[in-house]
């Protein structure tokens, strides 16, 4: 899980996004139970085909509610709005794969409703998250796993400047891109 200065520091905006910290919208049960119906409604069949089993068919407000929790003692889990409706329309996890001198490796997953797919959020969102990492000025590097079949995300990743990652070869399924900071 990052570290607190993180946690507390990450949010950003872009031109159409806002990304917030899931704690941001949970201050009450209602609250939860609505991020817990989101979650189900984002997490289609399509949407998790190429996932691990425990992130597919999440189907009840109860397995939504565990699979939230699981993902927040695991990474940094954070959710990306459309700006103009302040509907959820995604999610972005930040994993903290090392920290030397206060410099952060991250590496980042992402999945967006299929709604939205093939407009560009993905593009922006992670154009934003790079934007947010520069700021912080101590994330050394940004990584990310992607489908060798997901020709999308494999494009948001190169239109942002990733390149296949020298340290972390690809598997027969993942290729492994990698942006460094400078």
């Amino acid at each position: 899980m990052p570290s607190e200065t993180l946690e507390s520091n990450c949010h950003f905006n872009t031109l159409h996004l806002s990304v917030h910290h899931w704690k941001e919208l949970v201050h009450s049960p209602k609250e939860e139970e609505a991020l817990t119906r989101t979650i189900i409604e984002i997490l289609s069949p399509e949407v998790t085909k190429n996932l691990p089993p425990g992130w597919q068919e999440i189907n009840t407000l109860s397995e939504a509610r565990n699979w939230m929790k699981e993902r927040a003692s695991e990474s940094l889990f954070l959710t990306v709005h459309l700006k103009d409706r302040q509907k959820i329309i995604g999610f972005i996890f930040l994993y903290e794969s090392s920290a030397e001198k206060k410099q952060y490796e991250l590496r980042f997953g992402y999945l967006l409703a299929e709604e939205v797919w093939g407009k560009g959020f993905g593009t922006e969102l992670i154009s934003g998250l790079i934007a947010w990492c520069k700021a912080m000025g101590n994330i050394k590097s940004l990584s990310g796993g992607v489908e060798k079949s997901n020709l999308g995300s494999i494009r948001v990743m190169e239109k942002n400047g990733f390149h296949i990652s020298e340290s972390e070869g690809p598997t027969e399924e993942v290729v492994f891109y990698e942006y460094v900071f400078r």
